[in-house]
């Protein structure tokens, strides 16, 4: 399976998940409201699911951003480098750049994930570092799809 086919099957997929996650959390947020302000009983999970939904829901859908360069993205370059050939050398620095750091960034949330997985959350009572496990999943998800960048053709935006 070449490169693009899989980062595209791969973002889709984070994009689905994340869409379930927004419409599971927005569930959650209005049954935690209902509970807490009309019936007068919050559930014990009301902050901490929530809030676990939301880290993995966005991180998730940062893989798809990368994929699509829809992210972090001002429009400047264009604006500052008025060579199209100078704007390929600088995108294809700057997506080197992006790979590594996203590299150490998955490295370091492997590390502090497994640090963290003999220590149990507050009300859910599980591992804490299933929270932590999104950075280094949807890292290197994201390092898939700058890989494809630099091996793709044309002009960055």
């Amino acid at each position: 399976m070449p490169l693009s086919s899989f980062t595209r099957t791969l973002s889709r997929a984070s994009l689905g998940l994340a869409a379930t996650g927004a419409a599971v959390l927005a569930a959650l947020v209005a049954y935690t409201v209902f509970m807490r302000w009309v019936v007068g009983k919050p559930p014990h999970w009301a902050e901490e699911l929530p809030q676990l939904i939301l880290v993995w829901t966005t991180l998730l859908a940062a893989i798809a951003c990368t994929r699509h360069r829809s992210h972090l993205n001002a429009g400047l370059l264009p604006l500052l480098v008025h060579s199209p050939g100078a704007r390929r050398a600088l995108g294809r620095v700057t997506d080197l750049v992006l790979l590594l750091m996203l590299l150490v960034l998955a490295k370091a949330g492997w590390e502090l994930a497994m640090l963290t997985m003999a220590q149990t959350t507050t009300a859910l009572q599980m591992p804490a570092g299933i929270v932590y496990l999104a950075v280094p999943v949807s890292c290197l998800g994201m390092a898939l799809m700058q890989l494809e960048h630099l091996f793709t053709r044309g002009d960055t935006p």
